[in-house]
């Protein structure tokens, strides 16, 4: 099989691919879909309550929504991505992956379609579906509600804010965004680098590598700190610029990662 891309071969493979795993799929937002509503269902305000979180726009902020829209969404992105390449783990299943007629490429961009793409998307869209439906919920429970907003000091009707409000009340956030790519891509080389345990392997990897370089950036920053006054205060324009680079560093590196998952499906393929 030639290595280009082929697009009415592409179509093939990915009709394949969600007939094998599209019930498979389904069932996992079911369940991701049933999680959610289980946070929202145990998290639900308190219409007693007298403080409140309130952000720049006045509006009440679900202190529970956005740790457990980071956490959940990364636990199903990583198992998504982790679970695609396991067939090549199984040696007769591996076999047949390896006859499906497809080139590289292709199975690579349905692997990136399928396990990052469509992942995102679909989390994405679940989340903000149970979060808009709660809200409403919620609105109507308070709309006769007051409390003092503790920014401006004044009585203020209680409505509660957005997923979309708490992703930008803080500027930083969209140096995030970049994140999903990264580490669905790190469990997408650990689906096809390990042949068994992918999720587990690649976690514990990923931790000892973090681990490293967490402890290298302390005792290097120590070092070359010793001795010195050290100043707090950090410029606006310093703080964007050091998130930019982590930005454009999160790109760089999904890239590269993407690029060795591709080497290493290819060597498969040989």
């Amino acid at each position: 099989m030639n290595n280009t891309f082929n697009m009415n071969r592409f179509g093939l493979l990915l009709k394949r691919q969600w007939l094998e795993f599209g019930k498979i799929y389904l069932m996992s937002l079911v369940v991701l879909a049933g999680i959610l509503i289980a946070f929202y269902f145990f998290n639900t305000p308190d219409i007693n309550r007298s403080f409140y979180k309130w952000d720049d726009h006045g509006h009440v902020q679900l202190g529970f929504r956005l740790p457990v829209f980071i956490a959940i969404g990364f636990l199903f992105l990583t198992i998504q991505a982790s679970a695609y390449f396991s067939a090549f783990g199984q040696k007769p299943k591996a076999i047949m992956e390896l006859m499906t007629p497809a080139s590289v490429t292709e199975k690579f961009s349905c692997a990136i379609l399928f396990s990052t793409i469509l992942s995102l998307i679909s989390y994405l869209l679940i989340f903000y579906v149970i979060d808009a439906i709660f809200l409403n919920y919620f609105n109507e429970l308070w709309q006769h509600s007051k409390a003092t907003n503790y920014n401006t000091g004044k009585l203020t009707v209680v409505s509660f804010s957005t997923l979309f409000d708490d992703l930008t009340s803080e500027k930083e956030f969209k140096y995030l965004f970049a994140l999903p790519f990264f580490f669905s891509g790190i469990f997408l080389l650990g689906s096809i680098y390990f042949n068994r345990f992918h999720y587990i392997k690649t976690a514990l990897s990923v931790t000892a590598l973090f681990s490293f370089i967490i402890f290298f950036t302390i005792k290097f920053g120590n070092w070359i700190t010793a001795g010195k006054s050290r100043i707090y205060t950090v410029d606006h324009v310093e703080k964007d610029f050091v998130f930019a680079i982590f930005f454009w560093s999160s790109v760089a590196l999904s890239l590269i990662i993407w690029l060795i998952t591709y080497v290493r499906l290819k060597e498969k393929e040989v």
